[in-house]
């Protein structure tokens, strides 16, 4: 399995760039920031805008891929962004990771004005409308050096798009977990991007499965990542003390938090980590606790202790 990092536990550019810098000296996949203006539990904290930071961090890392986790589609105009795209992969030499969701958060919604006239946050079908269609224009311009496009929300008239991506097919993952986005994603993409606990992940992926066979495809043919919380521990009391709160919030057990998330020692989360790869994951992006004061939650400490492992 292949792992990327989670930039956005660091709230300023040059310590984003310091741990990017870090993990592909480590021999990490991938680096990313999610998709969002502002914090979603504290707002009014620093928050950098995520395709200029990855710009950044993709112009001075080499190996590492770059990518936001995951797009959010209503920020920009999906031309636009299909534009911006082509140039970040032309400017990392190829290094663009694409992930890309429909949008959730009302408070960005309505405090950006992101569908003009005061309207807020459209409702959940108009939201994968207008995604279905973003994906399809995506696609055709990632692929194509003009593409005209006639759908609901948006009208192309040969759409330029010169120079083309290196990347070619550039990847498109999605980031979702309900029937309509899933079958959006068998359809245009090739890849999905996950998020839950052990069993929810492995129903997630069997739903997919299953949606996938009436495009005529397999697992095989996507690539399947995870995004998920990382808590590294060194004695078992550490490990409770994290799983409890866990296990207030969502009316479990301990134990059953314990058994279904990545927490506990470096062995422990090595079997995890095997347990989930079994089910066909392909890369977990990993969110690592901040501030990391302790030697055992440093991305240093999983690189010698879990991923040497694997």
């Amino acid at each position: 399995m292949e792992f990327g990092i989670y930039l956005r536990r660091e709230t300023t550019y040059p310590k984003m760039l310091e741990l990017a810098l870090t993990a592909e000296k480590l021999g990490f996949h991938s680096a990313y920031l999610n998709d969002h203006v502002h914090g979603v539990g504290k707002p009014e904290d620093e928050y950098m805008e995520a395709w200029t930071a990855m710009t950044g961090i993709g112009v001075q890392t080499t190996k590492l891929r770059i990518g936001q986790i995951v797009l959010f589609n209503s920020l920009r105009n999906p031309a636009f962004l299909a534009k911006s795209i082509a140039t970040l992969d032309q400017m990392t030499n190829g290094r663009y990771e694409l992930m890309i969701g429909a949008g959730w958060n009302i408070p960005e919604y309505e405090g950006y004005d992101l569908m003009e006239g005061g309207r807020g946050m459209p409702s959940a079908k108009e939201r994968v409308d207008r995604f279905e269609e973003a994906v399809q224009i995506i696609q055709s311009m990632l692929n194509n050096e003009k593409t005209s496009f006639d759908g609901k929300f948006w009208k192309l008239k040969e759409a330029i798009n010169i120079p083309q991506p290196i990347q070619k097919p550039m990847r498109m993952s999605v980031g979702c977990g309900k029937p309509r986005m899933m079958n959006i994603t068998a359809k245009y993409a090739n890849g999905i991007n996950l998020g839950g606990n052990f069993t929810k992940l492995q129903i997630l992926i069997n739903q997919f499965s299953e949606i996938a066979k009436k495009y005529g495809k397999t697992l095989s043919d996507y690539y399947i990542s995870g995004f998920t919380n990382f808590n590294l521990t060194t004695t078992e009391d550490d490990a409770k003390e994290i799983a409890k709160p866990i296990a207030e919030r969502t009316k479990t057990t301990i134990d059953e938090v314990l058994n279904e998330n990545y927490i506990g020692n470096a062995q422990n989360i090595v079997d995890k980590i095997r347990r989930v790869k079994d089910m066909g994951v392909d890369m977990t992006v990993l969110i690592l606790p901040y501030p990391s004061t302790k030697d055992h939650q440093t991305i240093e400490y999983f690189h010698d202790n879990v991923m040497t492992q694997i």
